[in-house]
């Protein structure tokens, strides 16, 4: 089966909640991959461009390579984790110093997923993902918060896991 999905794992804790939730996504869809940013080397933006030689363009041209990217992050202090914002951050250069790379990203699909101490949601949480979509031409397809209890996934939040990985499929 060909991979048509790219989970974009953020966190700084490598075996955390938030990997619990994406391996259980990844056991749903063989047709997803993943990406944790853990295992690449890459810098903050700079506005000099100092830092072009990271691994940050490789990571943009493997995520060419999908229709679907999903960003994974825990939420941390009612935000995205630091790894995933300097990873966000970096996406200006998608739109400055390699602007093809950012118009290959018009009409891919994007969705985010957050992990939290607990079932609260918080507003405006997910609107830097939502706009970045837009922001690029991308195709915003929705979000989902999860969170874990007594170290597992609870059932209704494997429900909801489960529809959301039929929207990311169609």
């Amino acid at each position: 089966m060909e991979k048509d999905t790219l989970l974009i794992l953020g966190s700084a804790r490598g075996d955390g909640n938030t990997r619990m939730i994406v391996n259980f996504i990844l056991e749903k869809m063989p047709n997803a991959d993943l990406m944790n940013l853990q295992e690449y080397d890459f810098s903050g933006y700079d506005y000099e461009h100092n830092n072009s030689d990271d691994d940050f363009f490789q990571m943009a041209e493997q995520m060419l390579t999908f229709d679907k990217i999903v960003f994974c992050t825990p939420v941390y202090w009612y935000s995205m984790s630091s790894i995933f914002k300097r990873f966000l951050d970096r996406w200006s250069d998608l739109v400055t110093i390699r602007k093809e790379k950012g118009r290959g990203m018009a009409g891919k699909k994007l969705y985010a997923l957050c992990c939290s101490s607990d079932g609260e949601e918080h507003e405006g949480f997910f609107m830097p993902f939502e706009k970045t979509a837009g922001y690029l031409d991308m195709h915003y397809g929705g979000e989902i918060h999860t969170w874990i209890e007594e170290d597992k996934i609870p059932k209704q939040l494997e429900n909801n896991l489960v529809e959301f990985c039929k929207k990311i499929n169609g």
